[in-house]
């Protein structure tokens, strides 16, 4: 129940800001680095010189949200990314932020090389035979074999079908390709109405489908998301893109706008569970808002709420006020729904040497339709791809949608009261994460004597039935009867509470152009935004966290832009 104003009650902060990722606390960095005179709403709040106040609220002990890097004790010097891992030179906020802005060292990551293994069906192929139908274990249609050749690989397959579906799709890239995806129509219908695969079943047969997801490595991108939005996520890269990792690993950006967000004035605040908020009157009559804990500490009053956070975690919090109450407020229901969390696994493992090499793989990536799915070579930069003292080498396994599952069936159980095997990883599916470990960013160094890193790496130990299978299914992959046995491993499943999924996609039947505006501000002139990936029509990066958060901080709150962002070229 909305809670009466008195003539003394007054905000305690001015923006509270519920998510510590990336796009929380750049949001939080933006507003207290902005002069309040280019805002009138800042402004307001800031009249008579008051300075503004602003809070970001973080219910895990660690900031970063779904970047997570980890290093391997045996090998230090590199970094392994069990979350997000990079961002390509055709996105102009996450490119501008870390190279104009922030400055962070990074390097090119290779991704695909003709070398490269291709597993499929028992067949051992390369990378460089994808493009020949005769050598594949796939009956495919006339037409769809003529499609293929050394330029037009496997993997293009669903482009291919995408262009007999909407002809000239194919050419067109970032912002004239949505003006294209968002007039098309087929049958009449608007493309946003369809789902992706109800579309390719006209066009694919089952077996060049099959083909075309198993050698794209993401299960996802085949799925039967919003048709428009899918067909985007697929072509929105020029030929010349390039993608980056950042030397640092990809959690050291969060950690650098959490010190750039504290060094203009601006508060965090850590182990806080939000458990839901509601409406707030001020002794002024403005209305405000009121945060409530899980934990029963005293409430925060903001004037102003930006909610950071993923589908899920929004779901997670009470159904109550004006903007979570179904009964109040029917219409953000269908908001929150929107959009879908899309399951991610990763799995590090750590080698005595890189065995790999004796079949002539060494960087980039390999795939198959084994439950692995993808396996990245991984190293300290892309020339070293083992650790230069130990001579310890590095794998990343990395798998989405269904294959996620099989995972999952090999995590550790709950112990039973006679078992006394240690417990590597304390958290599952739909566990209160509260309570688990985590690990650290900048604020609690001084208190640990375990860089964060080190930390995550242990808190995210898999267990060994995974790590046995992982092994096995390497080993098949590769075509060796025989390779040294693991050393470590680390993994992380993102369909964990409170995340519910690494990325999202949008459901059939949205305009996602349309929801993301009005997800900014689910009720009008109720001060609660939300921003995120989760609702960006840039989802799966960062760049839709930066996206939603801009248009929350320039639209919403109006802020000018940013003056370091550059076009691409």
């Amino acid at each position: 129940m909305t809670r009466k104003s008195s003539s003394d009650l007054q905000p305690d902060v001015d923006v509270a800001i519920v998510g510590g990722g990336v796009s929380g606390l750049y949001s939080g960095w933006r507003l207290m680095s902005a002069d309040p005179a280019s805002s009138p709403i800042i402004s307001k709040w800031t009249k008579g010189g008051k300075k503004l106040r602003v809070t970001v609220i973080e219910g895990s002990a660690r900031l970063g949200g779904r970047l997570l890097s980890a290093r391997p004790p045996t090998m230090p010097k590199v970094t392994c990314e069990l979350g997000g891992m990079r961002y390509v030179s055709s996105q102009m906020l996450a490119r501008s932020l870390i190279e104009n802005e922030l400055k962070m060292p990074r390097h090119e990551q290779v991704v695909d090389t003709s070398a490269n293994l291709a597993y499929l069906r028992e067949h051992r192929l390369r990378s460089s035979d994808l493009g020949d139908a005769s050598k594949l274990p796939y009956r495919l249609s006339w037409a769809e074999q003529q499609a293929l050749n050394a330029s037009n690989p496997a993997p293009t397959l669903i482009g291919w079908a995408a262009e007999q579906l909407l002809p000239g799709v194919s050419s067109l890239s970032g912002d004239a390709l949505r003006s294209f995806l968002h007039k098309a129509r087929i049958d009449g219908q608007p493309l946003h109405r369809y789902g992706f695969w109800n579309l390719l079943a006209r066009v694919l047969s089952p077996e060049a489908h099959e083909l075309a997801i198993k050698t794209i490595g993401y299960d996802c991108l085949g799925s039967n998301a919003n048709a428009a939005d899918l067909i985007a996520e697929y072509f929105d890269f020029t030929p010349g893109v390039k993608y980056y990792l950042l030397n640092e690993g990809y959690e050291s950006l969060p950690w650098q706008l959490e010190t750039r967000f504290k060094a203009v004035g601006g508060e965090v605040l850590t182990e806080a569970w939000v458990a839901g908020f509601d409406a707030i009157t001020f002794a002024d009559g403005s209305t405000g808002v009121e945060i409530r804990y899980h934990d029963g500490r005293p409430s925060l009053k903001a004037r102003a709420i930006v909610m950071a956070m993923p589908r899920r975690s929004l779901r997670l919090l009470r159904p109550e006020g004006p903007v979570l109450d179904p009964a109040r407020a029917p219409a953000v229901q269908s908001l929150l729904d929107a959009v879908e969390g899309v399951p991610l696994f990763k799995l590090f493992m750590v080698y005595p040497n890189a065995w790999w090499q004796a079949v002539g793989v060494s960087q980039g990536r390999s795939l198959t339709d084994l439950p692995l799915r993808q396996c990245y070579y991984w190293g300290a930069e892309p020339t070293t791809k083992v650790d230069p003292d130990s001579g310890h080498a590095a794998i990343m396994a990395y798998n989405d949608a269904t294959s996620v599952s099989f995972w999952g069936g090999l995590r550790q159980r709950p112990l039973g009261p006679n078992d006394t095997r240690p417990q590597h990883f304390r958290g599952a599916r739909g566990h209160d994460h509260r309570h688990a470990p985590t690990a650290f960013g900048p604020s609690h160094k001084a208190a640990r004597n375990e860089h964060p890193y080190r930390r995550n790496w242990r808190t995210h130990k898999a267990p060994d039935a995974m790590v046995a299978e992982m092994h096995r299914q390497l080993k098949q992959m590769h075509g060796l009867l025989h390779a040294p046995e693991p050393i470590d491993a680390a993994y992380m499943d993102w369909a964990d509470d409170p995340y519910g999924g690494a990325v999202h996609f949008w459901n059939p039947g949205y305009r996602s152009e349309q929801v993301l505006q009005e997800m900014t501000q689910p009720v009008a002139d109720f001060p609660v935004y939300v921003c995120g990936e989760a609702y960006s029509t840039n989802q799966t990066w960062v760049e839709g966290a930066l996206q939603t958060a801009e248009i929350v901080l320039q639209q919403r709150l109006q802020l000018p832009a940013p003056t370091w962002v550059t076009p691409n070229v």
